[in-house]
């Protein structure tokens, strides 16, 4: 039983590490181009459009991840439904 346990808990830190993860990305991103933004004012609409297709992209990988690792715990709730009664019964019977 408490290997389904450090599965869930495997699952839910994998899902914050990812979202932890793209925020930085973006946020690494974003404090660039508003540094550029802030050093070049007449570039602004070019560095805007150029930061939006990358932070696009690592939020949908970010999105990738979660779902990946939602799917992790979905899957092991499966197993443990699956197979988690007869887990139990093979210790009570041979008790």
């Amino acid at each position: 039983m408490l290997s389904i346990g450090l599965g869930y808990l495997a699952a839910g830190l994998g899902a914050g590490i990812c979202m932890l993860a793209a925020a930085g990305g973006i946020a690494k991103l974003a404090a660039a181009a508003l540094e550029g933004t802030a050093r070049q004012p007449e570039a602004a609409g070019n560095l805007r459009t150029s930061m939006l297709i990358p932070a696009a992209l690592i939020e949908g990988l970010g999105f990738f991840a979660l779902v990946i690792c939602l799917l992790m715990a979905l899957t092991l709730n499966g197993a443990v439904a699956k197979f988690g009664g007869a887990e139990g019964q093979s210790t009570h019977e041979s008790r």
